[in-house]
């Protein structure tokens, strides 16, 4: 097979996981293709050239953003200039939708292909923004079948190849394992708790988790609460906050999965985590706060009922959301305890949640995802 050259573009956690994964898929199908980028160490271990180290900068809303404008000027520029030196067959954009739809502008002035892979949620944003998403790009990757629906009928042209998730968010030891590995009991309840990969959700959601830890622990005997850690770039920020409050929490690093698989119920921030914990068919209570200026934006603009994706995707509540100014450690130890107190309810969430799975599609997303980034590079 010919030499191609990729260019590729992720500044979060969860971009780094799934960008590291579709570079493998592509260089299983063509070991010739070479990659230069942005991102994380994962891509760095896959085979990436990464010229910038950008996981720690995915932030929501502008004013959470300001500390790092700087720095994503700095990375822009950087693109540009991998763009123009490097001159590749084609770019790949993995989620961080305002940051990457810059460089996606840059690449169409330059005549590079783009394909968007994670695509923008276009079924939460305006319809004004899909028309010009889809004006901009080459190929839209989607990974909900609803979103490439929504995204067709704006102009784009779509592949929807099902959800990435369907074949890492699993569990690779017994929870026996897992028990022995993190020291703790299987008898009582065991409790997650998922601040979040970004700083500002780690900022926002931790002090809020260490806080009704505290009143759960008070209140309920042999409970156990484990916090995974799932990139290094926050560790010590997230140990000092948690040994500054004196809660007895496991902290335990790469484990994420383990732990939502041995967890009774997870509090868990917003966002993909969500997905993975439905993978497990682990029940959780979703959590979220940011600045009230964003919080109002949103609730101007986004379109859904729900901000959990499986809210979104069940089309209807069946996990708990407790955001902005619901968002209390009073509030969530008492909604924990109820269904800590109730295992009916907690087994009706997980069958719930089954059927949530069912609609990612089929395993093998980045697989399918391969083929169509060398269709479009070809």
């Amino acid at each position: 097979m010919p030499e191609i050259k990729i260019v590729i573009s992720a500044t979060e956690v969860s971009g780094d996981i799934h960008a590291a994964n579709l570079v493998k898929a592509i260089k299983k199908i063509n070991p010739h293709t070479k990659f230069v980028g942005i991102g994380g160490e994962r891509m760095q271990k896959a085979g990436v050239d990464i010229r910038s180290i950008t996981v720690h900068m995915g932030t929501i809303g502008l004013l959470e953003g300001i500390k790092y404008y700087p720095s994503l000027l700095k990375i822009r520029s950087i693109m540009k200039k991998i763009l123009l030196k490097e001159k590749p067959h084609l770019l790949i954009l993995i989620d961080s939708r305002d940051f990457n739809l810059s460089i996606a502008h840059l690449s169409k002035k330059f005549g590079i292909p783009t394909v968007y892979y994670v695509a923008p949620p276009i079924w939460a944003w305006p319809d004004y923004k899909g028309k010009r998403v889809a004006k901009t790009l080459e190929r839209i990757i989607t990974i909900f079948p609803f979103e490439a629906e929504i995204y067709r009928e704006c102009g784009a042209k779509v592949s929807f190849v099902g959800h990435p998730l369907l074949d890492i968010a699993k569990s690779s030891m017994s929870k026996e394992e897992a028990y022995h590995k993190f020291g703790i009991s299987p008898n009582g309840f065991i409790i997650g708790l998922l601040p979040g990969s970004r700083e500002q959700e780690i900022n926002n959601l931790l002090p809020l988790m260490l806080s009704t830890a505290r009143k759960i622990s008070n209140r309920l005997k042999n409970v156990q609460f484990l916090l995974p850690i799932s990139s290094p770039v926050f560790k010590d920020k997230i140990m000092r906050m948690v040994n500054k409050s004196e809660v007895p929490i496991k902290i335990v690093t790469d484990d994420v999965y383990e732990v939502m698989n041995i967890s009774h119920l997870l509090i868990i921030s917003s966002g993909t985590a969500t997905l993975e914990a439905s993978c497990l068919g682990t029940p959780m209570i979703i959590v979220y706060k940011t600045f009230l200026s964003t919080w109002l934006i949103g609730k101007i603009l986004v379109k859904l009922p729900y901000i959990g994706l499986p809210n979104i995707l069940a089309d209807k509540m069946i996990v708990p959301e407790l955001l902005q100014f619901q968002a209390k450690p009073d509030k969530l130890s008492n909604l924990a305890l109820d269904l800590l107190n109730h295992p009916q309810k907690l087994k009706e969430m997980g069958q719930e949640l089954k059927k949530v799975v069912k609609k990612l599609g089929e395993p093998g997303a980045a697989d399918r995802a391969a083929k169509v980034v060398l269709e479009v590079a070809s």
